[in-house]
């Protein structure tokens, strides 16, 4: 028998309850003493188990699930989520999948041994209440809803959130990036692939990335480094070494240290043009793409390959805002969104590593399929919100295997046909500020 996320995740909470415990009880250090009604562990599973029911119905199937009498109100129950510290449940989601990394480092995909990481933010929409437009802002044109700002550093290959931010809607998505890779650079071992779109590039990301030893490989806007990319023609891939003077540099004169950095660093970068696709016109669609890969080990073809990956953290929102309604939250108030946030985070996490089991244990054969075959997300999604607290709450070991071994069968059998080569964009902001929220959380 491999690795199984849930063992893992029973494992793991047995230990990081306890042990992030301070942090937990932020500035409330009488908060979860043995007088409480509810546990860590409760409210932790709880969060993970959700299935869009009623906050009544929710709590009916979480106890019923440990066949355990429903003894504490609504209202008692999410009077304990508040105490919680979501920074306690961010930090334990990510520690669970970076320590999985860790221990279990062949499971997972790379690319000519590099991971292959795509960092992208995405607006979320939030309780339109005061409490929130305090906490996270909000825009000032026409009839916008309260938004936040989600951001994900994410492993293509392996379908993974490695690191999740949330913050403002006036927050920096560049600011983010430097964090990810930070995260990334003090918790992981390996060389990543840091990939990102047009939004991103910036001198000051591309030298972290540098200094960090890392590859990167960024989709840049025709203005970006433009006298470097002007004449370039399709399929041109070339290196330059590149210098800067202080009229280059105007944009960092409130950095000096950095401004003073750049004017004494030569910066060796790898310009390539590639065609994505056909315009309306049949002419090709074009692509600018700015890297440090070395040509000598990585190819036109595999820069335009890897770019491609990317798609797999546009894939990734769909399933967290669609598929695992993210924003349709458990209360109004930023405790209980923030935490909400993270907890998604956390099942697509598990999620995507049973997935990956399945796929190991019992590989799908493609070779006369028309489509692309995997493993249905959202039933996988579904078997596990209501088997998980069975699977880890029960004390019969034999019990808890029964349980898993269920969610397994039901993810193996659990195919979806997926047509080769689609695209789709991002759907436009729609004002959810209406949701039917509990306003007494």
């Amino acid at each position: 028998m491999m690795f199984d996320a849930v063992d893992f995740l029973y494992d793991y909470l047995a230990e990081a309850t306890e042990f992030y415990i301070d942090l937990i009880r932020g500035d409330n250090p009488h908060a979860f003493t043995r007088t409480y009604k509810v546990t860590v562990n409760d409210l932790l599973l709880q969060m993970l188990s959700r299935r869009g029911n009623s906050q009544w119905s929710e709590l009916m199937d979480f106890y019923g699930d440990q066949n355990k009498k429903l003894n504490i109100t609504e209202n008692g129950f999410y009077y304990a989520r508040r105490k919680m510290n979501p920074d306690a449940v961010r930090m334990m989601s990510n520690e669970y999948i970076a320590n999985i990394y860790d221990q279990h480092d062949d499971l997972f995909k790379t690319y000519k041994g590099c991971f292959v990481l795509g960092i992208d933010g995405s607006k979320i929409i939030l309780p339109d209440t005061k409490e929130n437009v305090g906490t996270f802002g909000k825009a000032q044109q026409g009839n916008q809803p309260i938004q936040g700002l989600l951001s994900t550093m994410h492993d293509c290959l392996n379908s993974l959130k490695l690191d999740v931010l949330v913050g403002t809607v006036f927050d920096s998505e560049r600011d983010f990036a430097s964090k990810h890779i930070q995260y990334f650079c003090d918790n992981y071992i390996g060389k990543a692939i840091f990939t990102f779109d047009r939004g991103y590039p910036s001198m000051k990301l591309i030298d972290q990335l540098i200094e960090a030893g890392q590859y990167f490989l960024f989709r840049i806007p025709s203005s970006f480094l433009s006298g470097y990319t002007k004449d370039m023609e399709l399929g041109e891939d070339k290196v330059i070494d590149i210098t800067f003077d202080s009229v280059s540099t105007n944009e960092y004169r409130k950095d000096r240290k950095f401004r003073t950095k750049m004017m004494n660093t030569t910066y060796r970068l790898r310009f390539t043009k590639i065609q994505i696709g056909e315009n309306e016109d049949k002419s090709p669609k074009t692509e600018l793409l700015v890297s440090n890969l070395p040509m000598d080990e990585f190819s036109t073809e595999e820069l335009k390959e890897i770019y491609h990956l990317r798609w797999d953290i546009e894939t990734s929102y769909n399933h967290l805002k669609n598929r695992m309604k993210m924003e349709e939250f458990s209360g109004y108030r930023p405790e209980l969104i923030l935490q909400d946030i993270y907890a998604n985070a956390w099942i697509f996490n598990i999620v995507s590593l049973k997935i990956m089991q399945a796929n190991i244990e019992e590989p799908i054969d493609q070779s006369n399929e028309i489509y692309t075959v995997k493993r249905n997300f959202n039933k996988a999604l579904g078997i596990i919100k209501r088997l998980l607290v069975k699977a880890l709450m029960s004390e019969d070991n034999d019990l808890r295997k029964k349980y898993t071994d269920q969610i397994d069968e039901n993810i193996r059998a659990n195919i979806t046909r997926i047509k080769r080569n689609r695209t789709f964009e991002r759907k436009g902001t729609v004002n959810k500020s209406k949701i039917s929220y509990r306003k007494t959380y």
